[in-house]
């Protein structure tokens, strides 16, 4: 200790001081590092929770003791890591009203003197709960809410209101619902409660947008969105898949193509009634069809002479007549055929393609472009290819082509406001500019030659001399004063 402390009064301050802080930094840094070593490695639990789950899953932590933290403002639950899965077990095994709603566990722990309208209440809410979990497992959803109108039912009365279903959905970012997978909504919950038609459940999204139409099948097919829905899905489909035959052919980007589908949204019923005789009878082929009912007429000959009934009794005729009557029925076909709307009634495609084409490659695009889209000449369809340069030429020779038929039709041509365009410059008006620089650059240097040579300026040997020449000249001329006080030469 004596030689420690001798040790220590014999360093100066600022080693005494470098010492102290140089053992503080070591012992915090030892601190540190064990603390950050010992600490407890908290792991994710459940991840984009919504508010209301966070709320009902750390009360069931509280309640199970478990020690945990929130992140990402509330959405994520985190625990210690060798207690994730049991935790997580423990959890998802609970009753929770988890998503905002409660099912069928509603019911686990029924009162025993429950009425009857609370459990009708219950037995909503659990529809309502089971159907917005199933809802919520579609990809892209992350919030919904259904609401069920169920008209109440007497046993004495049965009332004319039909059951109707409403559907609020959020979709995550940057996720969009398809028309199918809307349709798909509806028919889950027509298929889950009792006596609810796929139409009569409407979809709406975050914004109060309703996704879903008035009517669906024909009605939404008459409709003029379901009209326009079903020409752009044609002619969408018809122009990728000519797009990825051209792409494949002549290089992406080297074409354009369209393709304009005229449909046959009418709908039409034919009926057709055939009559079908039976054919039977003494003659082949005859159509007397099916005896239904004969009826025969016998009468005796009484007022006949003896010459009569001598000569018939030779014969050995009968002096009786009659007569037989008999209906026939026959059968009938009843054929009836409808016909859908959604049929094509003509085509149109148009094809652009960059680099000039021979005629025999133009037709051969023409039939592999023909047999892609399904074109019919028969039924009117119509085809028009042509390339970049020569669209160019055409629109250039529009306006004379505009002239010639005008002319050609003996009327007066309409004067077009022509375009604005850069006058051209004669040879002359070049060379008259040119020389007016050269003149403006050699004044330029005239009256730059007579001006003063600046300060400072060194002067040649010549210059020098020159200059002493003048100076001694105008020394010895003789000056006079003149009549208005200055100076004149005399010579």
């Amino acid at each position: 200790m004596a030689s420690v402390t001798e040790n220590w009064q014999a360093l100066s301050t600022q080693a005494k001081t470098g010492l102290v802080v140089g053992v503080t930094l070591i012992a915090g840094l030892a601190v540190g590092i064990a603390v950050w070593a010992y600490r407890p490695d908290y792991q994710v639990l459940f991840a984009d929770v919504a508010a209301p789950d966070a709320s009902a899953m750390t009360a069931e932590l509280d309640r199970l003791k478990v020690p945990y933290q929130l992140a990402d403002g509330g959405n994520t639950i985190l625990v210690p890591r060798e207690m994730v899965y049991k935790t997580r077990l423990k959890v998802m095994g609970k009753d929770l009203p988890l998503h905002g709603a409660v099912g069928f566990e509603v019911f686990n722990n029924a009162d025993f003197g429950m009425t009857e309208f609370v459990q009708k209440v219950n037995y909503q809410r659990a529809i309502q709960g089971e159907l917005t979990r199933t809802i919520l497992s579609i990809e892209g959803i992350a919030s919904a809410r259904v609401h069920l109108a169920l008209p109440e039912q007497g046993l004495f009365k049965k009332t004319t209101a039909k059951p109707k279903a409403s559907i609020t959905i959020v979709t995550k970012p940057n996720h969009v619902l398809a028309a199918e997978q809307v349709s798909g909504i509806q028919r889950l919950v027509a298929a889950s409660v009792p006596d609810i038609q796929a139409a009569d459940v409407t979809v709406l999204d975050q914004h109060g947008v309703a996704l879903t139409r008035n009517g669906g099948g024909e009605a939404a097919m008459e409709s003029a969105s379901g009209m326009l829905d079903a020409k752009r899905s044609a002619d969408d489909y018809l122009t990728r898949k000519l797009s990825k035959v051209l792409d494949a052919t002549f290089g992406p980007g080297e074409t354009i193509a369209t393709v304009d589908v005229l449909l046959n949204l009418d709908q039409s019923r034919v009926t057709t009634e055939e009559v079908l005789p039976a054919r039977s009878g003494t003659q082949e082929g005859s159509p007397t069809g099916v005896v239904v009912r004969s009826r025969q007429t016998v009468r005796d000959n009484v007022a006949a002479g003896a010459s009569a009934a001598a000569s018939s009794a030779r014969s050995g005729e009968s002096l009786s007549s009659g007569s037989t009557e008999a209906d026939y029925q026959v059968g009938r076909r009843v054929a009836q055929s409808v016909t859908t709307p959604g049929a094509t009634r003509r085509l149109t495609v148009a094809v652009v393609v960059k680099n000039p084409l021979s005629d025999y490659q133009m037709d051969k695009l023409k039939e592999v472009v023909g047999l892609t889209v399904g074109l019919n000449s028969e039924r009117g369809d119509a085809i028009i290819i042509h390339s970049m340069n020569t669209l160019g030429s055409a629109a250039g020779d529009r306006g004379a082509l505009e002239r010639a038929s005008v002319e050609a039709a003996g009327a007066r041509p309409v004067a077009a406001t022509p375009a604005p365009a850069r006058a051209a410059v004669p040879p002359a008006a070049i060379w008259a500019a040119a020389a007016l620089v050269m003149l403006v650059l050699l004044v330029w240097a005239f009256l730059r030659r007579g001006q003063p040579r600046a300060a400072g300026t060194a002067l040649t040997v010549e210059e020098r001399e020159r200059l002493l020449l003048q100076v001694r000249q105008w020394i010895d001329t003789k000056h006079e004063p003149g009549p208005n006080g200055g100076l004149w030469e005399r010579p």
